[in-house]
């Protein structure tokens, strides 16, 4: 898609000329970014709607992997301790593992969105333009 291209200002524009000619630019420079923006979000939601049904059906084959692995370490264990116990002691394990998993995380979340809301000047190994 082609723009018309911009007339020249001459001398003989007024100031109000030229003031409502630059918000005309404005708005229409405004309005192709918005419309630039809503192209790329748009393409990225259709990537990933795409990926979406492999990736759900990725997520319930691990799940069932992660279960048959589950339980043979529950048969191993049940083979010197009483399974129960082996059970408890399993699933123990992974509950404190995703605790930790969840501090971690919770940590990198935590300084990942101060550094977002942080001002350019405070960022460190920032410098401003021209420093």
């Amino acid at each position: 898609m082609s723009l018309p291209r911009a007339r020249i200002p001459s001398e003989q524009d007024s100031l109000g000329d030229l003031v409502q000619r630059l918000r005309t630019d404005v708005t229409r420079i405004v309005e192709t970014e918005l419309r630039l923006i809503r192209v790329r979000v748009e393409a990225g939601l259709d990537a990933v709607r795409a990926a979406g049904l492999g990736l759900v059906f990725a997520a319930a084959l691990g799940l069932a992997g992660i279960g048959a692995i589950v339980a043979g370490l529950v048969l191993v264990l049940g083979t010197v301790l009483p399974v129960w116990i082996a059970a408890f002691a399993v699933g123990s394990g992974f509950v404190v593992l995703a605790g930790i998993l969840v501090a971690v995380e919770v940590r990198v979340m935590r300084h990942g969105v101060n550094e977002a809301l942080a001002s350019i000047d405070d960022r460190p190994g920032r410098t401003r333009h021209g420093e």
